[in-house]
C-alpha cells in the first residue's frame, strides 16, 4: 500500500495529478527492495480519470530501463481479472518486464467495456486514448522504462482499444496485440463482421496517425469458434495494419506491402488444441522483417488460451485450458520488436 505523503509530497502529487500525470502514491522505489508489488494508481487529465495497476517484479532496482506493456481488459474486467487471465505477470518476472493493467469505469460505460466503438474516443489526445496514454507516459516518468520497448495489448474491447491506441500513438507504443479485437472503426464486430473493408480501415488509420505515420507490428490472436467476435475479424485487423503500413512505407498505397502470408505454420498443443500461425513481412518472403502475425486457434471460443482461472464460473468461461500459450507469443513478438529510431520501416531484434 502507499504510505502517507508528507506534505511536500502531498503537494508535487498535487500539482503532478494538475498537469495530467498520475499519483503515483509515493515514489518508485530507488532499488533493492527485493519484493514485488502489484499497486493501484490514479490518472487524471482533461478526459477524466482511470485506475490502473502496475506490477513490479521483485528484480527492479531501477539501474537499467525495462520494458513496459500496457494492458487492457475485456468488458466487465478490471486489472486483477486481466493479470490471472494473461499470467502476465508470472512472465513478467521470467522476463524483466513492467506491466501496467488500465481500468474502466463504469460511469463511462456501464458493462465496464472500453469505448473503442464511439468517434470521440478513436482519436489522439482525446477521450479514453488520452487517458491510456497518460497512463503509460505517467509508468514512464516514475519508473526506468526503456521508451523504445513500450507495448500495448487487450482482449475482446480491451483489443479493439489497443488497435486504437497503435493507431493514434505509434509514436509511444513500438507494437500491439489485438486479441479478439476489431479492426480499426470497424462498428460493430460483436457478432459479426466490422463494417468497414479492411484497406479502408487502414486508410483511416494512416490518415489517424497523421506525421507520425510509421509501420506498425501487430499480432493478431483469436479462436475460431468465438461466438462474440466471430474469426473472420482477424483478418480484417490484419489487413487494417498492412494497409496503414502500404501508406506509411512510403505515403502511398500502392502494393509495397504484401496482403499475403510470407510464412505459414501450424502447431498442436500437447494433448490440446491445434493452431495455424499466418505470418506477414515486408518483403513479401520468410526473410523480411515480421509486420504481422495471426494465431488461429481450432475449437477456441472467446476465451483466453491457456489462461488462468480462479474456478469461478466467470472464469471457466472465458479461459481456455486446451489452447497454447499465447502469452509466452505476445511477449516474444513484443521484445522482438522495438520502436525504431527512425519513424519509418520495420524492425526486428533477437528479444
Amino acid at each position: 500500500m502507499a504510505r502517507p505523503f508528507t506534505s511536500l509530497t502531498a503537494v508535487l502529487a498535487t500539482l503532478l495529478i494538475a498537469c495530467g500525470i498520475s499519483d503515483p502514491g509515493g515514489d518508485a522505489p530507488a532499488g533493492g527492495a527485493g519484493a514485488e508489488s502489484f499497486e493501484r494508481y490514479s490518472y487524471t487529465d482533461a478526459a477524466g480519470t482511470r485506475t490502473y495497476k502496475l506490477f513490479v517484479p521483485g528484480a527492479y532496482d531501477g539501474a537499467r530501463a525495462w520494458p513496459l506493456i500496457v494492458e487492457l481488459h475485456g468488458c466487465g474486467g478490471d486489472a486483477d481479472e486481466e493479470a490471472r487471465w494473461s499470467r502476465l505477470n508470472e512472465v513478467a518476472v521470467a522476463r524483466d518486464l513492467l506491466i501496467a493493467y488500465p481500468e474502466q469505469d463504469t460511469n463511462a460505460n456501464g458493462s465496464g467495456c472500453w469505448n473503442w466503438f464511439q468517434p470521440e474516443h478513436q482519436a489522439r489526445d482525446a477521450g479514453e486514448p488520452s487517458l491510456i496514454a497518460g497512463i503509460t507516459r505517467a509508468v514512464m516518468a516514475q519508473w526506468n522504462v526503456d521508451a523504445r520497448r513500450v507495448y500495448v495489448g487487450g482482449i475482446s474491447a480491451g483489443g479493439a482499444m489497443a488497435d486504437v491506441m497503435a493507431v493514434t500513438y505509434p509514436d509511444l507504443y513500438a507494437a500491439a496485440m489485438v486479441y479478439a479485437g476489431c479492426e480499426y472503426m470497424g462498428t460493430s464486430c460483436t457478432g459479426g463482421l466490422g463494417a468497414l473493408p479492411a484497406e479502408v480501415s487502414g486508410e483511416f488509420a494512416y490518415q489517424a496517425m497523421g506525421e507520425r505515420a510509421r509501420v506498425v507490428p501487430v499480432l493478431v490472436i483469436q479462436g475460431d469458434q468465438d461466438p462474440l467476435v466471430p474469426y473472420p475479424n482477424a483478418e480484417l485487423v490484419v489487413q487494417q495494419f498492412l494497409a496503414s503500413d502500404d501508406w506509411a512505407d512510403d505515403g502511398e498505397n500502392n502494393g509495397s506491402i504484401a496482403r499475403e502470408p510470407a510464412a505459414t505454420w501450424s502447431g498442436t498443443k500437447p494433448d490440446g488444441r491445434s493452431y495455424d500461425v499466418d505470418e506477414y513481412t515486408d518483403s513479401g518472403d520468410a526473410a523480411g522483417c515480421v509486420l504481422a502475425q495471426r494465431w488461429l486457434i481450432h475449437g477456441m471460443g472467446h476465451q483466453w488460451s491457456n489462461g488462468q482461472s480462479d474456478g469461478s464460473p466467470r472464469d471457466m468461461l472465458f479461459t481456455d485450458p486446451l489452447g497454447p500459450d499465447v502469452t509466452g507469443v505476445a511477449v516474444e513478438f513484443f521484445l522482438t520488436h522495438p520502436l525504431p529510431e527512425q519513424a519509418a520501416g520495420c524492425l526486428q531484434t533477437e528479444s
